[in-house]
Formats: structure tokens, sequence, C-alpha cells
């Protein structure tokens, strides 16, 4: 069990706790002795009004943002992540919190990435926000997960017929994510060598290859509409990792024999 230098347990706050993402940083962290607090609505917090944040960063030391929007929108996105970070930043400060780990896109702050996708507009704005603030930040920069695919096969569909854009990318599990984020948030604040972390996968892949090849795993007869996207940053590499990073081990057939 981990245990701070004083000889008691980290305590930790994950904001997003019940999320894809949340959950498994919950499950990580437990298992390595942390005391974690978990944050959502679920738990009677309210991140983008603010309700309840003091009383669940009480004796906190580090908060992980895990916090996801489910919107195609950008304004809504833009407007979700800078409010919830202003209101993490404002309680972490009051709290004494020691530092904030907040997850997001690999190359989301790019203009030539978020430009296409609302949501990545919204977490560029999020850094922006949070780098402005009174309280060290960590970022976790993740790669696109092999779940992303899961969910492209539902977010433009006609029928049996779902439209993904041939975006390149070089995923990962988010398994893996999750475990890499949990690593971060129980390094001593002011250890890490950048105030980035990135982490990727191993193999550049089409995602819209990944979602095919997803719905004929899952069966459902849904056909797969490739669109090509090459005059713009999510086609043309855009989504790659640049300089240095963790290579995430799992390839995409490993992980869907494993997910099936």
């Amino acid at each position: 069990m981990e245990s701070t230098g004083g000889g008691e347990r980290q305590k930790v706050a994950v904001l997003g706790a019940t999320g894809q993402l949340g959950a498994r940083v919950v499950a990580h962290l437990r298992e390595r002795g942390v005391d974690v607090v978990e944050v959502s609505r679920g738990q009677g917090v309210d991140v983008y009004s603010g309700e309840g944040l003091d009383a669940a960063f009480d004796g906190v030391s580090t908060v992980v943002d895990c916090l996801h929007l489910p919107t195609p929108s950008r304004k809504r996105a833009v407007d979700f992540f800078t409010t919830t970070a202003r209101n993490v930043l404002a309680a972490a400060q009051r709290s004494g919190v020691a530092r904030i780990v907040c997850v997001t896109i690999l190359n989301a702050r790019d203009p030539e990435v978020h430009r296409w996708l609302g949501y990545y507009s919204g977490k560029a704005a999020q850094e922006q926000t949070y780098r402005a603030g009174p309280v060290p930040v960590t970022f976790v920069v993740s790669a696109q997960w092999y779940e992303l695919a899961e969910t492209l096969l539902s977010q433009m569909r006609i029928g049996p017929l779902c439209v993904v854009p041939g975006m390149r990318s070089q995923p990962l599990a988010a398994e893996e994510a999750a475990a890499f984020v949990a690593d971060r948030a129980l390094e001593p604040a002011g250890t890490a060598a950048s105030d980035d972390a990135v982490i990727a996968g191993s193999e550049v892949r089409d995602m819209a290859e990944l979602a095919r090849a997803v719905a004929e795993r899952r069966g459902g007869g849904r056909k797969v509409l490739r669109v090509p996207v090459p005059f713009s940053a999510l086609g043309n590499g855009g989504l790659l990792p640049r300089g240095n990073f963790t290579t995430a081990p799992t390839r995409f057939e490993d992980w869907l024999r494993g997910t099936s």
C-alpha cells in the first residue's frame, strides 16, 4: 500500500469518476492503496456549477480531471470545459490542493486539429484555462482509444450504414490510458520532467477501418462507409504523436478479441 511521506494514505479526487476513463482510474488508484474521492453528480457534486467541490476536495492532495461531455457542439464543449476548469481551480486553491492532473487529447491544442472537431476545441480551451490558473497542473495527453471505434459507429448512422471519417491515429486501450493516468497522479508534485505526459499506441491505424472491424466482430448487420479526409489534420497525421511519448503495448486485434 502506497502512503505519503507522513505515513498517511494519499487522498486523490477523481472528477468524472463514473465515466469510461474515470472509473478505470479510480480502480487503479484503489488497487494501490489510495484513498479515492469519487466526484460525480451521482455523489452529489456538480463540477459545472461548483456545488459540492469544496467538500469533495477536503484533505485532497491531487485532483484528477477525467471529465467528459459527449457533444459535437463547439460552443457547448468550450463552455463546459472552461467553466468546470475555473471551478476546479478555485476550489482546489481554497482547499490547498497541491496539484491537478488533467487528461486531454493528443494535439487537441493544435488549431489545425481542433478546428475540425468541436469537442477538441473544448479540450483546448480547458488546457488554456488550467495553464492560466494558480494551481500546478500536469497534462496527461492521450491518443484516441480503441473504444472510440465503437462510439463512431453510432455518431453518424443511417439505418445499418455508419459513416466514419478515415482518421489516422495511433490509438490505445482506455485501460492502458487509465493506468498511465494513475501513475502520473501518484508522482510527487514537481518531479515530472515536463508538464505533459504523453501516451499513444504502437501502431498507426485508420479509425474507420477499426470501426469496420468492431462492427464485423460485434455483428448486427452494421456497414461502415469510410469517408476520406485527406485535406484535413484528421487525415494527414495531425492526430499522431510528436516527439517523445510512452508506447502502450496492446495491439488493436488483441484488444478486440479480449472485449468480445
